[in-house]
């Protein structure tokens, strides 16, 4: 199996994955957004995963990659490739669907409770299921809609869009089940001053209460999904 790992921040890395991709014996190319901006031939890959980043999709002035990024998006998704989008990445995933990534109308930072959100769903494809409730790991300000032809499978009090599955072989996400401890200290040191006072904004010593725990709990879901979207159906 060959993977493409796009990063786009020094500090944004696989985490948990790390194991799963090993299992795998998997073949990783990283594409360093902040070193390089050349993107390859998504057809060589077997799995593309988009990291997060502290950029906005709409920030194309600033980081006119992004728009050679949702280029590369769009042609995978024709592709029908399996893509994995975290955060960043799944706001990048939506917005090459057509769908706006607007402020969130809470900031959402530190762990909170996802809950599945497919029990509505009419489709008649085969839906990745998420526990009915779990702790995943969060730091956004902005969030996408719902793309059309997307299905919902995840939300929180704060965010109603914490996941999609878009087909099936392309989930995008909004949390982070991907964090380890050391990611989230290095958040902490790199952005920190994202952590504007709020009802859903953890302090550091809240985020780290019970932490080997909650980032067990997620690495099973992250793997789950890998698994759905790369096995064969």
């Amino acid at each position: 199996m060959k993977v493409l790992i796009v990063k786009h921040a020094v500090f944004e890395k696989e985490g948990n994955m790390a194991a799963w991709l090993q299992k795998k014996q998997a073949d990783v190319v990283y594409l360093n957004l902040y070193e390089s901006t050349v993107f390859p031939d998504p057809k060589t890959f077997d799995l593309i995963v988009l990291l997060g980043g502290p950029m906005s999709v709409n920030d194309e002035e600033e980081y006119p990659w992004l728009v050679a990024e949702k280029r590369f998006v769009k042609e995978a998704l024709l592709l029908d490739m399996p893509i994995l989008g975290i955060c960043l990445g799944g706001q990048l995933i939506a917005n090459a669907l057509g769908a706006p990534v607007t402020l969130n109308k809470e900031t959402e930072i530190g762990w909170h409770t996802i809950s599945n959100s497919t029990s509505n769903s009419t489709s008649n494809k085969r839906i990745f299921q998420f526990p009915e409730q779990m702790p995943i790991f969060n730091w956004h300000g902005e969030t996408f809609a719902l793309p059309t032809g997307a299905e919902s499978i995840m939300k929180s009090q704060a965010c109603e869009n914490q996941g999609f599955q878009y087909g099936g072989k392309v989930i995008g996400l909004q949390c982070h089940p991907e964090v380890t401890p050391e990611i989230i200290q290095d958040w902490i040191d790199e952005i920190g001053e994202q952590m504007v006072q709020g009802e859903f904004v953890h302090t550091p010593e809240q985020m780290f209460v019970d932490v080997e725990n909650k980032v067990a709990q997620a690495q099973i879901q992250l793997e789950n999904m890998l698994d759905f979207i790369t096995i064969k159906k």
